[in-house]
């Protein structure tokens, strides 16, 4: 059997103090930037893993991370329906146990359930307007991060892509391929996201002379949401020839709609969503879509609370997480010349 390598270890091949060792890799004490380094190394060439458990005891803390999504409002949804949520936590549980935490995923519809659980820090996915679960963290004092900020705060701890640069950009690709009435099918406005989104499309509305076409879906954002809120576009007087959606499933619900107005996708009608999954790939025609790197979003989050609850300055606390158009079948469109000096992108 391989034998657990002890702090001890990294002592002795280091040359230097147990305690030396400890406040190396917890990034703690008045070390020299190159002794820290040198620690660190040996470190991770003997395999060592600091023991999160006696870390957390010594410390005074129970080493559980609490995370919770947020829901829009009375319908709520369920997390595991959705690809982005599932990624984002799965990637959380996989940092914090490397970090020597456990993630706890908590229910959003009681807060009481925080109540009682003596965590040292929480994340909260897509936190809404006047969320309670954010007021609770703020009581007890624990550090708190968000994935999405909170709607209408200027300062905190957040991870996030950013809405408005790629929601500009998705519409830039419909226009270059010929769309000229775009109808942005919404979330409600309660998340940070869907008010950039919003307030993106109406300035690139504003900027084109291009009318504001919206529909906002139920609550429960399904495939059902998507479908009903889109069969109200298609229904308009002058309907949209291109709709985008700030969501996967709502999206694969236009598309749906679509298909029940008799539309050909791409043809008479463009269909775009704001995040990918599995079912944007294998949906007929394929879901163009916005790749949101949930699990980079995941494992930043608890990178930034893990230091928050150690005491440690955060290299950035606002972490924008790139993105980039996934183009697929349902907008496949040729690229035609640009509209009122605009460049087309492909």
């Amino acid at each position: 059997m391989t034998r657990v390598v002890g702090i001890k270890d990294v002592a002795e091949r280091a040359g230097v103090s147990v305690t030396t060792v400890s406040h190396a890799l917890n990034g703690k004490g008045r070390i020299s930037p190159q002794t820290r380094k040198r620690v660190n190394e040996i470190a991770e060439q003997l395999g060592y893993h600091p023991n999160g458990t006696a870390r957390n005891l010594a410390g005074g803390r129970s080493g559980l991370i609490g995370l919770a999504v947020a829901h829009p409002g009375e319908g709520g949804f369920v997390i595991g329906d959705y690809a982005y949520f599932v990624e984002v936590i799965s990637a959380a549980s996989v940092a914090a146990l490397d970090r020597g935490y456990a993630l706890m995923l908590v229910s959003a519809a009681q807060v009481e359930s925080w109540m009682g659980i003596p965590i040292d820090g929480a994340i909260i996915v897509d936190p809404v307007t006047c969320d309670p679960l954010i007021e609770h963290v703020r009581r007890t004092g624990a550090p708190l991060v968000t994935t999405g900020r909170v709607p209408g705060a200027r300062h905190g701890h957040w991870v996030d892509s950013d809405h408005r640069v790629v929601t500009r950009e998705i519409l830039d690709h419909l226009a270059a391929r010929g769309a000229r009435r775009i109808a942005l099918l919404e979330s409600p406005l309660t998340t940070s996201y869907a008010l950039d989104s919003h307030a993106a499309y109406e300035e690139w509305c504003a900027e084109r002379g291009q009318p504001v076409i919206t529909a906002v879906a139920r609550e429960d954002l399904t495939e059902g949401a998507g479908f009903e809120a889109t069969m109200k576009l298609l229904s308009r007087a002058r309907p949209p020839d291109a709709v985008h959606s700030t969501l996967d499933r709502l999206a694969l619900g236009a598309l749906l709609a679509a298909q029940a107005f008799g539309l050909s996708v791409p043809h008479d009608l463009m269909v775009s969503g704001g995040a990918d999954s599995e079912a944007c790939k294998w949906a007929r025609p394929g879901l163009t879509t916005v790749e949101q790197r949930p699990r980079q979003i995941g494992a930043e989050a608890v990178k930034l609370v893990t230091a928050l609850i150690e005491g440690r300055e955060p290299e950035r606390s606002q972490v924008h997480v790139p993105t980039r158009i996934i183009p697929r079948g349902s907008t496949k469109r040729g690229v035609l010349a640009p509209v009122s000096g605009t460049p087309a992108k492909k």
